[in-house]
């Protein structure tokens, strides 16, 4: 079928790594860690081109199925489109496509609607979520945003830096921390991240923080979540010897704040990322 050999040439560039060495190589003087990271990152790239090859199989097959009830002339509602692309992951530009190739035409201002009406219910359901993952910004939340970054700390002394936050959620119970890692943590992992947040914990380091402009800080060596966009300044926060992160806050004052740290639950979050449930004292 045309549609299907034209989709996959679009997309089989994931597979070849020539572009991706370009960005990176182009990058790599700024974000340093995208070359540490490189073997990493096209394993990454072939896992999505997988899982979308599985998608466009899956929502091609229901796709066919709704277009088989129209005829050439008519149009398929915004409605079904936007169905195809919320529940089957079936980008609109292949709907319009496949469409065209039968005939039949895509009410694109009536997907935009639903697009719109999907959107803003998103943004209803996330009021009141803070960044970084905080539901408030209470005493407790803000000590437990601080117990994410002596999670993340522990993460990166016994996997490295190939370790890369994922997903952040606080509430005043608990936190939850996912993060890359192609496995299930081991026991003895589980126990060492245990013992490497208490024994920072018993430290009793002050939290401290820096503003200075994102180049200084990644020279400096503090880490991010990069995918997010941040102001020419940014707020660096280190806790001596297991932290150093660009975030918003906020935090402890001191470590001993957090008086003790305990793993509960340690889980898979989705491909190559796992999840890491956390309370303190």
């Amino acid at each position: 079928m045309q549609f299907e050999s034209s989709c996959k040439l679009k997309y089989n560039s994931i597979q070849n790594n020539t572009q991706s060495e370009v960005i990176i190589s182009i990058n790599a003087p700024v974000y340093p860690e995208l070359s540490n990271n490189q073997n990493f990152i096209f394993e990454q790239l072939r896992k999505e081109f997988t899982l979308f090859n599985k998608t466009l199989d899956n929502g091609l097959k229901v796709a066919e199925k709704t277009l088989a009830t129209l005829k050439r002339g008519e149009c398929l509602n915004g409605r079904a489109a936007f169905r195809l692309f919320d529940t089957f992951g079936f980008p609109l530009e292949f709907t319009e496509e496949l469409a065209n190739e039968k005939g039949i035409f895509v009410d694109i201002e009536g997907f935009q609607k639903h697009l719109s009406e999907h959107q803003e219910k998103s943004r209803s359901s996330a009021q009141g979520l803070f960044k970084g993952g905080l539901t408030d910004h209470s005493d407790q939340t803000a000590r437990l945003h601080t117990a994410t970054h002596l999670l993340n700390g522990a993460l990166h002394k016994i996997f490295g830096d190939s370790v890369l936050q994922r997903g952040s959620n606080i509430n005043a119970e608990r936190l939850r921390f996912d993060f890359t890692l192609e496995r299930k943590m081991t026991n003895d992992e589980l126990n060492k991240v245990n013992l490497i947040v208490n024994q920072a914990i018993l430290d009793k380091i002050n939290v401290t923080c820096e503003e200075m402009t994102v180049e200084e800080a990644i020279s400096s060596g503090a880490i991010g979540v990069f995918e997010n966009r941040y102001d020419e300044m940014v707020k660096v926060y280190t806790i001596d010897g297991y932290s150093k992160e660009i975030c918003g806050g906020p935090h402890a004052n001191n470590t001993e704040e957090l008086k003790s740290f305990k793993i509960l639950k340690e889980e898979s979050s989705s491909a190559g990322v796992r999840r890491i449930k956390a309370v303190i004292e």
